[in-house]
């Protein structure tokens, strides 16, 4: 007698039969399909090695019809092709436009020469893994730059000494997203883990969730904060809400009336060959790209040599600036406010006017000389000797206790910085002391009082 337990089917059971779709269902489902197909391709297939080309030969493609339709006034806006980095141009908006019509003539053509289907159930699980994927990928190019710091740029000093009444909406967005680095990661953690869930098609539900929930906070920031990424994060929004519409009956079952709900199965093939296949081959696409977006992610971080931070850098408030041995009184509206050492060999001032006056700053810290030069000039360098130190002086208290204590300064420790050198026919001797930002103070568990709005 053989206990042995049956071996287990090589194929999976059928689905079940699927109820005929309505007409307004093929037709929204056609559309649907010939929307994305133009919209997406060729991404996410460029992502990989060797196929970058393919995004470069369509975007071509897509300018020459694009400007076509500019020449002969059928755009809603002039086309302009240029590198900006934005995403929502004349170009974008009317290739947009493009993609809906093409959509709809490939619609009308597909529903003229369908007979007798009543669905297209096989067509729409491979469709659904199609945006799955998409999807997907987008989400963790997004997610993986906020990972790994490079999405919003860095709290530069020219950013950190810009007036708030003269920054653009969307540079509040990206100074506020890089100001918090633990915010920046939790978005990019959100961003990544949804990716990650969609893959999956026992978790791509639970992705299209999350991923619903993190696209449509950055929708909102980008249409209610002039983030130039407007149609496309709009889009990826769309696509994550399409991707449960097929099962609105199970979840509405499930969330809304607390009733049983019928099982979801995304599986597009019904062989568990074809399965593993399918498996391996996503399996094996998916690692290549979490590979290649490491691998650039931290060759990102690493610091170019006209990147470095030397020793002085930091925001140096001038306390005193004398030309020729004479005081430059505080009223004089040429009076250097502050100077910044920069990154690299980058150095400027602001005066009291606003005016910056930038420079080529080489300090040897060997030597304590810097060689500086207006920035672009012919001439040669002059040499300014840069002594640091510390004094006491007047900061911030570091934790408000009292109502009393508002607006009071208490000693702190800060770095000096004295300069002395040739600044055009003029001798320049500069007392300068750091500043310290209040935007970078950073986390703090106990407060007693708050921080001013």
């Amino acid at each position: 007698m053989n206990d042995a337990p049956p071996a287990a089917p090589s194929v999976l059971p059928p689905a079940p039969a699927a109820p005929a779709w309505p007409a307004w269902q093929c037709v929204a489902f056609r559309f649907a399909a010939c929307y994305f197909v133009l919209y997406a391709f060729p991404d996410p297939l460029s992502e990989l090695p060797g196929l970058g080309g393919a995004g470069a030969i369509v975007g071509e493609l897509w300018q020459s019809a694009t400007t076509w339709c500019a020449d002969h006034g059928l755009s809603p806006y002039p086309v302009i092709h240029q590198p900006t980095g934005s995403g929502d141009t004349g170009h974008d908006i009317e290739q947009c436009v493009l993609v809906a019509i093409g959509a709809a003539v490939l619609t009308a053509v597909w529903s003229l020469l369908q007979r007798g289907a009543a669905g297209h159930p096989r067509l729409g699980r491979w469709l659904h893994l199609a945006v799955r994927f998409t999807l997907a990928f987008t989400m963790l190019g997004y997610g993986s730059s906020k990972l790994y710091g490079s999405q919003f740029g860095e709290m530069s000093l020219d950013r950190l000494t810009q007036e708030i009444g003269d920054t653009w909406p969307m540079t509040m967005v990206g100074t506020f997203m890089k100001a918090f680095p633990p915010y920046e990661v939790f978005g990019g953690v959100g961003e990544v883990l949804g990716a990650l869930l969609l893959f999956h098609r026992r978790t791509a539900l639970l992705g299209a969730f999350l991923t619903i929930a993190v696209t449509a906070h950055v929708c909102a920031l980008n249409w209610l904060c002039g983030v130039p990424v407007k149609l496309f994060s709009a889009h990826l929004l769309l696509a994550a809400v399409l991707l449960l519409a097929p099962y609105a009956g199970s979840l509405w079952a499930l969330f809304v009336r607390n009733r049983p709900s019928t099982p979801v199965d995304l599986a597009v093939v019904r062989s568990k060959r074809a399965g593993r296949v399918l498996l391996a081959g996503g399996t094996l696409w998916v690692g290549t790209v979490l590979v290649l977006m490491h691998i650039n992610g931290v060759a990102g971080r690493a610091p170019r040599p006209s990147q470095e931070q030397s020793a002085l850098y930091g925001l140096w408030v001038v306390d005193s600036m004398r030309l020729d041995g004479v005081e430059v009184p505080a009223a004089d509206a040429t009076r250097w406010r502050f100077l910044a050492i920069d990154r690299g060999t980058l150095a400027w001032s602001r005066d009291a006017n606003g005016q910056r006056r930038f420079f080529e700053f080489k300090w040897d810290p060997a030597t304590g000389i810097a060689l500086v030069k207006d920035r672009g000039a012919t001439s040669d360098a002059a040499s300014w000797t840069c002594a640091p130190g510390t004094t006491t002086a007047k900061v911030d208290p570091p934790l408000l206790l009292r109502r009393e204590d508002r607006g009071k300064k208490v000693d702190g420790q800060r770095r000096t910085l004295v300069i002395s050198g040739q600044l055009g026919q003029q001798q320049l001797e500069l007392h300068t002391t750091e500043k310290l930002f209040r935007l970078q103070t950073g986390f703090r568990l106990r407060q007693e009082l708050p921080d001013f709005w």
